[in-house]
């Protein structure tokens, strides 16, 4: 989870510092992807109950 979570702003740092609109898109979609791991995380996480339900909550709404 803190993988994906640290991943996600550096892709879109390093998008945005390509200087080109093209790879800002692509680096943006990788981002998303990154979100989306984590996002499953979440879910797979709060099965196995490793935190109560309001935390979850939270979690998945600030996601």
């Amino acid at each position: 989870m803190r993988r994906c979570s640290v991943s996600i702003p550096s892709n879109i740092a390093e998008g945005h510092g390509r200087n080109s609109t093209g790879d800002y898109l692509r680096f943006l979609q990788i981002a998303t992807g990154s979100l989306c791991e984590l996002q499953t995380q979440l879910v797979i996480a709060n099965n196995l109950s490793f935190f109560s339900e309001k935390e979850f909550d939270t979690l998945e709404e600030n996601a």
